[in-house]
């Protein structure tokens, strides 16, 4: 019955998913190459269950854990498909039904509001078949779901504009708190949809009738019980899940801003930023950071126009929910233009992309108010916009100087990250066949595709290890066998192992000895442990 029901709905999940799945096991598996983020992320999750000091604290407290948490089920089933870890494979399941469930996710909002099928499908294709968010869908990185989340947040926000059901909002509430545990742009996202209650309830005109019968118009205070309610019942599940992350970074790593500070925060990587001499410039002159902003923004806002024209059209332009929209919509970039003021954002060209699916989600609700041919010139131009989108990001895809990283992933163009991928994998392989019963301890912050690779993930001490301070403290005291370290790069924040010890790469250690050079990328030393009595007592 509930296949029947909705078939077509887990048709259209089915047939992205499969695709997305397709090509990402392509790219991640027959090419060989996996995104950085995205592998770090299935390395988080690897820890928690087979590492040498298997916890659940394992999962990291800098990035926000809930991709890793999901890549934790699928890799329960790493012995019987070791690429699940090697090749980051687990990370491109997850995205590509998070991409599939966005497809019928859309699809189902536009239905629920009383669209068309050939409608809903419509903007459900051209959403999930845009090349960059495809791109997203099969890449492995946490912007799938993250997206998906952002759709339910603002789609069933939507919902509530239209029918004022509380139901929707507590469904919007807690997508947006799931989003949260996905990246922390949900954290101004949050802030726009509570400024957009403000704007809905204080422009309500609907009218209260006394005892008397007699209408009156909400009174002010009336208007704030409302805004409080209403964001109580949006925002609490956020709140809480923000405390949350607090409490368990100051139990767990002794800092409740652990990771916004941390040496393998984002704050702090970050430096490298002042080593750009373009981002230097723009660090001296906020008003080419705006633009900087503004540029990047636009390449996403063809479905914003569209709907900015239904409304002139229709003439609702100049409207509280046109604010709302607004709002919600500059939550994106304001972020982005907030870090880098704080010096704090790379400004990568995805991560101005979320105001497109925020953007799309609005979209079904617009088209449900329309009437008679007014809808039909809405569906044009909204179908208008959502090609010029296509167009835009698929040109954006072949320049490198518009989408550096995505651009680079595609072709492996000048990635120096894909070919280090490659020589670390045999890394992994050379140290099973080799050293499979030594014990090596290394910074899995910069380690982790070595330690996916292995076979024998626990002869390596990596930094979640509850011992691995105290050892990498005094090597010469501790059980470590060897020390494996990487070449600092400069600009780039250093691992604990060359926090700690940061000639040993160049110069060695007295307490040292150099036993393999991995392409001048990696060293594994020997550690000459402190004398001790090697006498035989009879």
């Amino acid at each position: 019955m509930i296949v029947r029901k909705h078939g077509k709905l887990l048709s259209l999940f089915a047939c992205i998913a499969a695709l997305e799945l397709a090509v990402g096991v392509y790219f991640a598996w027959h090419l060989g190459y996996m995104h950085t983020d995205a592998l770090s992320r299935v390395a988080n999750a690897f820890y928690v269950l087979y590492s040498r000091d298997p916890h659940l604290g394992a999962i990291g407290f800098v990035w926000n854990p809930l991709p890793s948490l999901m890549e934790l089920i699928v890799l329960l089933f790493y012995p019987l498909f070791p690429a699940l870890a090697s090749h980051g494979l687990a990370a491109v399941i997850v995205s590509s039904l998070f991409a599939g469930a966005s497809a019928a996710l859309l699809y189902g909002t536009g239905k629920e509001l009383g669209l068309h099928g050939a409608t809903s499908l419509l903007i459900a294709l051209l959403f999930s078949l845009n090349p960059f968010m495809f791109l997203f869908g099969f890449n492995g990185l946490s912007d799938s779901p993250y997206i998906f989340f952002i759709l339910l947040t603002v789609s069933r926000f939507c919902m509530w504009l239209k029918d004022r059901k509380a139901a929707n909002l507590i469904v919007s509430g807690f997508a947006l708190a799931l989003a949260f545990w996905v990246r922390y742009e949900a954290v101004p996202l949050g802030v726009a949809l509570a400024l957009g209650v403000l704007l809905t309830i204080f422009s309500l005109h609907r009218w209260r009738t006394n005892r008397e019968s007699v209408r009156t118009q909400l009174s002010l205070k009336e208007r704030l019980y409302k805004v409080e309610a209403t964001w109580l019942l949006l925002l609490l599940p956020l709140v809480f899940s923000g405390l949350l992350w607090l409490f368990f970074n100051w139990i767990i790593m002794g800092d409740p801003l652990y990771f916004l500070r941390s040496q393998y925060s984002n704050s702090t990587q970050s430096a490298a930023l002042l080593e750009d001499q373009r981002f230097v410039e723009m660090f001296a002159h906020p008003v080419l950071m705006l633009k900087f902003v503004g540029q990047r923004t636009l390449w996403y806002a063809a479905p914003l126009i569209a709907i900015l024209l239904i409304r002139l059209l229709d003439k609702r332009l100049w409207s509280w929910s046109t604010l709302t929209l607004l709002a919600i919509f500059l939550s994106v970039p304001g972020l982005q233009l907030l870090l880098m003021l704080k010096h704090s954002s790379f400004g990568w060209f995805r991560y101005f992309m979320y105001v497109f699916p925020i953007t799309v989600a609005w979209l079904p609700y617009e088209l449900s108010l329309l009437k008679g041919k007014m809808r039909g010139i809405g569906i044009s131009l909204v179908t208008a916009g959502m090609l010029v989108t296509v167009s835009l990001l698929s040109y954006a895809l072949t320049n490198p100087a518009i989408a550096a990283d995505e651009h680079s992933y595609l072709t492996h163009s000048g990635n120096e990250s894909y070919t280090r991928q490659i020589v670390e994998r045999k890394i992994g392989s050379w140290l099973d066949e080799h050293y499979g019963s030594s014990l090596i301890l290394t910074d899995s912050y910069t380690a982790y595709p070595i330690i996916l690779s292995s076979k024998i993930p626990k002869k390596f001490m990596i930094t979640s290890d509850y011992d691995f301070g105290k050892s990498l403290t005094d090597l010469p005291a501790s059980k470590v066998d060897y020390v494996l370290v990487t070449r600092l790069v400069e600009g780039v924040p250093l691992d604990q192992v060359n926090r700690n010890y940061p000639d040993l790469f160049e110069k060695g250690a007295p307490w040292a000895s150099l036993v393999h050079d991995f392409d001048g990328e990696w060293r594994l030393y020997k550690i000459k442990h402190e004398d001790c009595n090697d006498f035989i007592v009879f």
